[in-house]
């Protein structure tokens, strides 16, 4: 009986841990992005502390991302270390906001974001056919991206006051970055908030193409998976 219960633990473990470095874990992470960075703060999420909101809201996406490449040691070693001194960094900007803290934040933040990407984009291109979890965990990718031009364009306004222009009477705070970002990847850019010094606008013409290249060159690479994968298959099936 006890060996039973045993066999049955070490069962339900094995398939936890096998569903969660499936590719399973790509559509769940982009399920809570879209959570914690749409639908959330559209019902009111956040409104009252923006701060308290987007500290919890990235520390949750950071070690979500971080626990997907638990199974690849030195891959979870190296996101592992990058996710926990930025937390950390985030987090003591957070209780202690000084200016040089909040600078340490943001570029941490730019860091983990590479980082989580990489770590995604592994399980993307991972051998096997194409599914539609990965082109979710693909999704997922160009979302981060939008994150970590945010964080980047929040340094640039510190570090050059005035490189962005911002509707008369308003201040940018960390949503409208959000905003202003995912409006350049998607190079919809409404011109509310103008990028107007050099070094702005070098970020704001980089961010515009990281979008249509990624997009681009994802398309192109999933694409010829697809046809290895199935290639490869009816060889195998041929040669039996």
């Amino acid at each position: 009986m006890a060996l039973s219960r045993s066999a049955v633990r070490k069962k339900t473990k094995g398939l936890i841990t096998e569903t969660w470095q499936s590719q399973a874990n790509l559509s769940l992470f982009l399920v809570l992005q879209v959570l914690i960075a749409f639908i959330l703060p559209s019902i009111g999420f956040g409104k009252d502390d923006l701060r308290l909101y987007s500290d919890v809201g990235f520390s949750v996406m950071l070690i979500s991302g971080v626990a997907i490449a638990w199974g690849r040691r030195w891959i979870f070693l190296i996101a592992a270390v990058v996710g926990g001194v930025t937390l950390v960094v985030r987090w003591t900007a957070f209780w202690n906001h000084t200016p040089k803290l909040a600078l340490l934040s943001d570029g941490c933040a730019v860091a983990a974001v590479l980082v989580i990407s990489f770590v995604l984009l592994a399980q993307v291109f991972r051998d096997g056919v194409i599914t539609h979890l990965r082109i979710q965990g693909a999704i997922a990718v160009y979302l981060l991206f939008g994150v970590g031009w945010a964080h980047a364009y929040q340094i640039v306004s510190v570090l050059h006051p005035g490189a962005f222009t911002v509707p008369p009477g308003e201040v940018a705070l960390a949503g409208d970055w959000i905003y202003f970002s995912y409006v350049t990847l998607t190079t919809v850019g409404y011109g509310d908030i103008t990028p107007v010094q050099p070094v702005a606008r070098t970020l704001a013409v980089g961010e515009a193409l990281t979008g249509q290249l990624y997009l681009a060159v994802l398309i192109a690479r999933l694409v010829a998976m697809e046809i290895v994968f199935w290639q490869q298959k009816a060889t195998r099936d041929s040669d039996r």
